[in-house]
């Protein structure tokens, strides 16, 4: 019993791993990331269930969850995207974590922490085609191909680049830039006689819109829990006729702590934002902005309690929010609510939450407080 927690839906992320891994073929090692608590779905729920379905490559933002997985999965394929600190290099390289590494400095400290062990340091190495984030720019690749035909202790695992703009617009022309640039690196990387194992730059866009981006590793990430990139690629894959049938993993539910009725007039909450007209019912639900439930839904936002629809009423507290469930029928302390999911006739979805506190519904899912439990289902 939790009063509040997430569902996670085997069977809904089983699906779409195999909707996607189809779209895929067997040219290209499917890589699940599992980034942000895995998109809020839960680290280690996640990676069990995609284990479960033949998934062995696993892609995270940090060293501590890729240490988290490979005490799960002794010999999976574990990459880490985001930034390592050349202190904790050596965890890496000792559970033979791949690390994600753009520039000479990083490569001479992974290089030094590798020359005090047997083993050498496994790199994937971003390219920079048109994001400004991470990568390294064409002008300064060749110093650092240089070093890695030079060095004993890099080991040049994989080559990589991320799209900017590839599931906001249906013009494809900066994507196509992008790509073109990535291929020019990948040219240069050959020529200097170097054999990278992964080629990866497709997200779950491009898997669903863009096959020419495969190479021979692509990273699954929110179309893996059933949630499409973007409004845009939905309806261009339903133009194009292709058959990509995405289903939500995640529900998000609570419980009630109190139940009171309140004559008209009364405000409620914080700053006294809202006052009902009428007598009314209010159901007080033990979730607020710590937990993830955006402040931006205040007196906007909805919960589903027995199939109804019921608003929320006044500010989002830290702990706590309250509800009008005036026409709900026999409400009862500890009855469950649903904040995502379905129930009956209605279902409140992450896109349609995004929507209305003018986000996307990936900050949706992965600002769902880790510390929620999440129940495999």
């Amino acid at each position: 019993m939790h009063r509040t927690w997430v569902e996670i839906k085997e069977l809904a992320l089983s699906s779409n791993i195999q909707t996607l891994r189809s779209l895929i073929g067997n040219g290209a090692v499917f890589c699940a990331v599992v980034k942000a608590n895995a998109y809020g779905h839960g680290l280690k729920e996640v990676a069990r269930i995609a284990r479960r379905n033949g998934v062995d490559a696993f892609a995270v933002d940090c060293i501590e969850d890729a240490l988290i997985l490979r005490d799960l999965f002794p010999t999976s394929l574990i990459i880490v995207l985001g930034y390592t600190m050349s202190e904790r290099f050596h965890e890496a390289i000792r559970e033979q974590i791949d690390l994600t590494l753009y520039d000479l400095e990083g490569l001479r400290e992974a290089e030094a922490a590798a020359s005090k062990s047997a083993l050498p340091a496994r790199v994937h190495l971003k390219i920079e085609t048109g994001t400004s984030r991470q990568g390294v720019s064409m002008d300064d690749l060749p110093d650092l191909l240089n070093l890695f035909r030079e060095s004993k202790y890099l080991q040049l695992i994989g080559v990589s680049t991320h799209f900017a703009n590839i599931e906001d617009t249906t013009n494809t022309e900066y994507a196509t830039l992008q790509y073109h640039r990535f291929t020019e690196a990948l040219e240069l990387v050959r020529t200097f006689e170097l054999e990278p194992e992964y080629i990866h730059c497709a997200c779950s866009a491009a898997i669903l819109l863009y096959p020419q981006t495969y190479g021979t590793l692509v990273r699954a990430g929110i179309a893996m829990y059933g949630i499409w990139s973007s409004a845009m690629v939905e309806e261009t894959m339903h133009k194009q006729s292709i058959s990509c049938e995405l289903q939500p993993v995640l529900s998000w539910k609570t419980r009630i702590a109190q139940v009171k009725s309140i004559p008209g007039g009364t405000p409620i909450g914080y700053g006294l934002t809202e006052i009902v007209q009428k007598r009314s019912r209010i159901a007080v639900l033990p979730v607020g902005y710590w937990d993830g439930y955006d402040r931006r839904l205040s007196s906007r936002g909805e919960v589903l309690i027995a199939g109804y629809r019921c608003k929320v009423m006044g500010r989002v507290n830290m702990n706590m929010i309250m509800v009008d469930v005036s026409s709900v029928p026999n409400v009862q302390k500890n009855q469950e609510v649903i904040l995502i999911g379905k129930d009956a006739r209605n279902m409140i979805t992450a896109d349609a939450m995004a929507q209305k506190i003018s986000t996307i519904p990936y900050e949706v899912l992965a600002r769902i407080n880790a510390s929620i439990p999440r129940i495999v289902v």
